[in-house]
């Protein structure tokens, strides 16, 4: 199983990424997680004729914006969608004129399925659970290739992450906040939050993505968080664009 995070900002585009999109090549599909402006590379890597999965986190811009890049890209199987309760709304307010090509004009069959009604058609798909967010969030566990890879992103410190994370093999998470901030309203990660997620959940690899466009414009600016978390925890490793892990 490769993990290529396509995308690894949050907020908006830098020279230090584009916004967040992760595909997970698996023996049971293509899984893309969220739709950020990462999500136009996936013609690198989609290579097979395979079932194709899109699971979004929530609507926030940053995690959606990448759609409207769809109608370049190609699924013989078709693009399965995920999400929450709305979702199908969302997508159909969004993917349409005047704003871009509509989701029945897209050269592939695009299917949304809302969550919980729908999650046998994600037979990979072992948990969902809401997170703390300024808006409804899901966090996703999925059991591929024999191994556990938990998403969650966006999120404060909350049961939902911690339980879908608990032992995972790969935790892919986020790092928006910096050492010491704390937002009440807009719960994200800091960097010292996400030591307290490693330790509490016993994942044996934690992959920080989403890192605020603002607080961390620059390639350094991650480095210094890989620095700091690594002295506390040697799991955890700052994703880039294009980074590309191997289970």
């Amino acid at each position: 199983m490769k993990v290529t995070f396509l995308g690894t900002n949050g907020w908006y585009d830098n020279r230090a990424g584009n916004t967040i999109c992760t595909l997970i090549d698996s023996s049971e599909g293509y899984i893309v997680l969220d739709a950020g402006n990462g999500i136009h590379k996936l013609d690198r890597y989609i290579t097979k004729d395979k079932p194709a999965y899109l699971f979004l986190s929530h609507f926030h811009l940053d995690h959606i914006e990448g759609l409207h890049t769809l109608v370049r890209l190609n699924f013989p199987e078709g693009l399965r969608v995920f999400g929450q309760i709305g979702t199908k709304k969302a997508l159909l307010d969004i993917l349409r004129q005047p704003y871009t090509v509509p989701v029945g004009d897209l050269p592939f069959n695009v299917v949304i399925t809302e969550l919980p009604e729908g999650r046998g058609r994600a037979p990979f798909l072992e948990d969902f659970r809401p997170l703390v967010h300024a808006a409804p969030c899901l966090g996703f566990r999925f059991r591929l290739g024999g191994r556990t890879v938990a998403y969650c992103t966006d999120t404060g410190l909350c049961d939902g992450l911690f339980e879908l994370g608990k032992d995972a093999d790969l935790l892919i998470t986020e790092c928006s906040a910096i050492s010491g901030q704390r937002r009440g309203s807009w719960p994200h990660l800091s960097p010292d939050d996400v030591v307290v997620v490693a330790r509490e959940t016993g994942a044996k690899k934690v992959m920080l993505v989403h890192f605020n466009a603002s607080l961390y414009p620059t390639v350094e600016s991650r480095m210094e968080v890989q620095a700091r978390v690594s002295r506390l925890s040697d799991n955890i490793t700052v994703a880039f664009d294009d980074t590309v892990l191997e289970l």
